[in-house]
């Protein structure tokens, strides 16, 4: 180092030594406003400089340490990640867990772009492609996405998705040219809003005889159109949905072999129904609903000898029935008038019911002797509560006896004022911490607002300070958001 620079640092070193005690003398107009000496305006520029040299020098050396302790950082992170258990991942498991990020929107194209691995492991996966989607709005893009799936599929089963609305011809055409070929290997067909005005749904008809391994078939608001006979041919066939699972959409006529199916749900006038369930004799579960009904013939009763499952919009329907070894019935209009025939269906069925769904319920007092009358039962929803039953369901009264395996009861009350709280937790605690001879305890206790409001009150204090203190106790309790109350009373089928 030259002794011109040393003695250059010295000079600034010695500079600034004297600015930093000079600027001991003006303490006093930091701390104020007055004016400084025009005498004094040198040094105090003199000062700001210095300072502003050693801040700039400073944020030099901060934005190197930031530089190397990213630098070391990213090291850290690039090493840490060849320990990550992800790596460990059987590939099969890999691939089912793809298979779960994907849905009727077709594959999570976006799995093959983490890291090389991944991508062979996603290429090499057939089923991960295997869920096609068309719509109305089917660009040249999305067709090469489809043509691409349908050869990364190799030869898995195929579920097709279709919620085109208002098809033009031109779709038809590319749609057949491209997915129809692959019939044979459909497994669900899923129509939705379907509102075509060019045929219906006549570019289905190449289909026929093709489908062997067709599985699952929903056709949803699909109004006006025509379905052409193409399911008779389809001997795998065994799930038909055709509605939503709230019964939105009237369901449209359709020929189907129904001796073959299993899982039914569908909304037709009250004589289609019982044609449909006369033929359907292997059915194991169904939710139907009528749009519209005429006076039953009682001599016609219907025996569906394998039912375990049974949803019905209208209660009325259980005179007709005869289902000997149902295990699980859901009523969505539970009016008094309509559950009067319970007690002869269950009778008459023999059944041993462990589930029981009431919807809409009104005040019968027959309910008691009912639920007295299924001793098997494990589950139970009721909307809205019956005030009397909490006291006969208390395992502390004298009728003990009532519905002796429950262990899940789910209540659904009217407004926050018709929830007899006291007598409904006494029968809660009872159920939780009684375990009478042949007595099972209770394992969930859910309650939700069951008002026919689009806005629903937040449940009263003195509601969620009964079911804080179950918790605290370690019981099994919750409020249930109404949304969340739909899951427990679904479709069965």
């Amino acid at each position: 180092m030259s002794l011109e620079v040393l003695s250059e640092r010295e000079s600034s070193a010695t500079q600034s030594s004297v600015n930093l005690n000079r600027s001991l003398d003006f303490s006093h107009l930091i701390t104020s406003n007055n004016l400084p000496l025009d005498s004094d305006i040198p040094f105090i520029r003199a000062i700001v400089r210095d300072g502003e040299t050693q801040v700039d020098a400073l944020n030099e050396q901060i934005h190197d340490l930031v530089q190397r302790r990213d630098r070391a950082a990213e090291h850290v992170r690039q090493h840490r990640a060849i320990l990550s258990p992800v790596r460990r991942l059987p590939p099969e498991l890999l691939c089912e867990i793809f298979e779960l990020s994907s849905n009727d929107k077709g594959p999570s194209w976006h799995v093959g772009h983490i890291c090389r691995s991944w991508r062979h492991t996603a290429l090499s996966y057939p089923p991960l492609w295997s869920s096609i989607a068309i719509s109305s709005t089917l660009s040249l893009e999305t067709m090469t996405s489809i043509q691409t799936q349908l050869l990364r599929s190799a030869n898995v089963p195929l579920d097709i998705y279709w919620g085109s609305d208002r098809i033009d011809h031109d779709t038809h055409s590319s749609w057949s040219d491209v997915v129809l070929p692959y019939s044979r290997r459909w497994r669900t067909l899923h129509i939705h809003n379907h509102r075509s005005r060019v045929g219906g749904l006549d570019w289905l008809r190449p289909v026929k005889g093709r489908l062997d391994q067709l599985k699952e078939l929903t056709i949803t608001s699909c109004n006006g159109t025509d379905m052409p006979d193409v399911f008779t041919t389809a001997p795998n066939l065994r799930r038909v949905f055709l509605t939503d699972a709230k019964f939105s959409y009237t369901s449209q006529p359709i020929s189907i072999t129904w001796g073959q199916i299993t899982h039914y749900r569908g909304v037709y006038a009250l004589e289609r129904q019982m044609e449909i369930l006369n033929a359907a004799q292997n059915l194991l579960f169904c939710d139907i609903s009528f749009f519209y009904n005429t006076p039953l013939d009682p001599t016609t009763p219907i025996i569906l000898p394998r039912l375990r499952g049974l949803s019905l919009q209208m209660a009325f329907f259980l005179s007709k029935l005869t289902t000997p070894v149902l295990e699980t019935l859901v009523l969505h209009n539970a009016k008094e008038v309509y559950l009067s025939v319970l007690p002869s269906f269950i009778q008459r069925s023999s059944c041993t019911l462990n589930k029981l769904v009431l919807k809409r319920y009104t005040n019968d007092p027959g309910l008691i002797a009912i639920l007295r009358d299924l001793p098997a039962l494990v589950y139970l929803l009721l909307e809205p509560i019956p005030n009397e039953l909490f006291k006969a369901m208390s395992l502390t009264g004298a009728s003990s006896d009532l519905c002796p395996k429950l262990t899940t009861i789910i209540c659904g009350y009217w407004g926050i004022h018709s929830l007899p709280q006291k007598d409904f937790f006494t029968m809660a605690r009872s159920r939780f911490q009684s375990s009478p001879s042949g007595a099972s305890r209770l394992g969930s206790l859910r309650l939700y607002d069951s008002s026919d409001t689009r806005v629903r009150p937040p449940p009263p204090a003195d509601l969620m300070a009964q079911i804080a203190m179950l918790c605290a106790d370690g019981f099994d309790t919750a409020f249930l958001d109404y949304r969340d109350a739909a899951s427990f009373w679904g479709p069965v089928a």
